[in-house]
């Protein structure tokens, strides 16, 4: 039996959404998350900001960018075609099998727009504005294995399989602000989020097998709630076809878009155990999104009755099929007859949580340890970091140590920060080895960027044994030659 190949399954256009996902932008990699001075750390724990300077300004394209995913060598594979304009329908089932053997998939990036700081003696306060994106996803189950692995032919009946998955792009607006509450001991910092949604994708969609007199079917139902400027097409059939953008998008009205707002907040505290010994801890993205604007959700109503030609055996508990049966999932379009809603929905933020523990051994090495929780619902996410903070010279420091990020293990962060009197530079990576043995590493991220100090105090005072400060002073007198000659002195 023949099945003709028509309709885009749900898989594809999770996958299609990826795509969009991976040309946005996500948290700073948690390498540098035991250098509370590296100006951006703040990202992890408003706590932090009491470490900035008197005044930080960083702007695009200076400000870098972060980004960090999993599955990184068919992610990058599939990024390199879009860039060529080559990517093809098989490109994205290779994306798909790949996240099936996979499991949890997770990447999320940040681009900040501009970040200004102002240290005083009522606290550090600090606004600024970025563009952030984020996707998870978890495919792995019986029934997509069932569905689309020839060497998977068993399969539990009456059992669902989830396939949750959670996207978004928003541009986020945040006014923090910390303070020490107890001299040398206690920090205290939040921040206020204003949020704007650009595009929302949240899947709640179950696949199951099911036997009813004697005959097995396959079904898929619940709903794929979506916020973005794309047509679905479905055919008479009421069969999923095609998501295609409108002809009237554009980079500006969708980067423009103000229709979807949300609100939120950090928090977050350091607390000194001892003098070289520092506990932290903090919650971010506490809120949600009301999405109102360019609303496709899909709600799915299929079902597809298996072959009896295909079926080896089949009781009310197991079903196998036969190694001819199709695994082109493409060619079973009843799985996707679909519903389309326009109703507005909401948007709980993914809750990231953040411990850390760091122990100042000398005073050119301090090591800590931060574990990073990313809670969603069917989407949990959990690393951990070890590192070690080398300074090698007075404006130069060298992270490095290991890392278990989600399911991978083989990850050793890397990262250098150097910072002068006007700025700081900073780039790095939680998993070196995925530049320097792509093989050998699941997860792929870095993160760079560069702050400037502004309206820093040009005359530069000194503690001498007789006076609490002094100055150096050039003064001027004429040597035998008539010459002019400077000299410093002590005042």
């Amino acid at each position: 039996m023949k099945y003709q190949r028509k309709g885009k399954p749900v898989f594809l256009f999770l996958t299609y959404l990826l795509i969009l996902t991976l040309h946005g932008n996500a948290q700073t990699n948690m390498v540098f998350y035991n250098t509370p001075d590296q100006y951006n750390t703040s990202n992890f724990n408003p706590a932090f900001l009491t470490s900035q300077k008197n005044f930080t300004f960083s702007i695009l394209p200076l400000a870098g960018m972060s980004v960090g995913y999993n599955n990184q060598s068919v992610i990058k594979d599939m990024v390199l075609n879009v860039i060529k304009g080559s990517q093809t329908t098989e490109d994205l089932k290779a994306v798909f099998n790949s996240m099936l053997d996979l499991g949890l998939f997770y990447q999320r990036m940040e681009v900040p727009l501009l970040n200004i700081g102002y240290h005083s003696h009522l606290g550090t306060f600090n606004f600024s504005i970025k563009e952030n994106m984020q996707m998870m996803t978890n495919l792995k189950g019986q029934f997509s294995q069932f569905l689309t692995n020839p060497d998977f032919s068993t399969v539990t009946l009456n059992k669902p399989q989830l396939f949750p998955a959670a996207a978004m792009h928003y541009r986020e607006y945040s006014l923090g602000y910390a303070n020490e509450i107890i001299k040398n001991k206690l920090s205290v910092g939040i921040r206020a989020k204003v949020y704007y949604g650009k595009f929302s994708m949240n899947s709640n969609i179950q696949g199951e097998i099911i036997e009813r007199n004697s005959e097995y079917f396959m079904t898929t139902r619940n709903r794929v709630q979506m916020s973005f400027p794309v047509t679905i097409i479905k055919n008479d059939q009421e069969q999923l076809t095609a998501v295609n953008q409108t002809n009237d998008f554009t980079i500006g009205k969708y980067i423009m878009n103000s229709g979807n707002f949300g609100t939120g907040f950090d928090i977050g505290f350091t607390y000194k155990i001892t003098p070289d010994l520092v506990v932290s801890s903090s919650v971010l993205d506490v809120g949600k999104i009301k999405w109102k604007k360019n609303l496709n959700t899909m709600i799915y109503k299929g079902e597809y009755q298996f072959p009896q030609a295909f079926i080896i055996s089949g009781d009310q508990t197991t079903l196998t099929k036969s190694e001819n049966f199709s695994t082109d999932y493409e060619s079973i379009p009843d799985l996707y007859k679909i519903d389309i809603d326009s109703t507005s929905y909401s948007t709980t933020m993914p809750l990231t949580l953040f411990a850390g523990l760091q122990y100042q051994v000398n005073p050119k090495l301090n090591i800590g340890i931060v574990d990073r929780f990313i809670q969603k619902k069917d989407l949990n996410y959990n690393s951990i970091t070890l590192t070690g903070v080398f300074d090698v010279k007075k404006n130069l420091k060298i992270t490095t140590g290991y890392a278990i990020l989600g399911n991978s293990y083989t990850n050793i962060p890397l990262a250098l920060t150097y910072q002068w009197n006007g700025g700081q530079y900073f780039v790095g990576t939680d998993s070196f080895l995925s530049f320097l043995l792509p093989s050998s590493a699941d997860f792929s991220g870095i993160t760079f960027g560069m702050c400037f100090f502004l309206f820093r105090n040009k005359m530069n005072y000194e503690e001498n044994e007789y006076l609490p400060f002094y100055k150096r002073r050039k003064n001027i007198s004429v040597n035998r030659t008539g010459l002019i000659k400077k000299d410093n002195a002590e005042k």
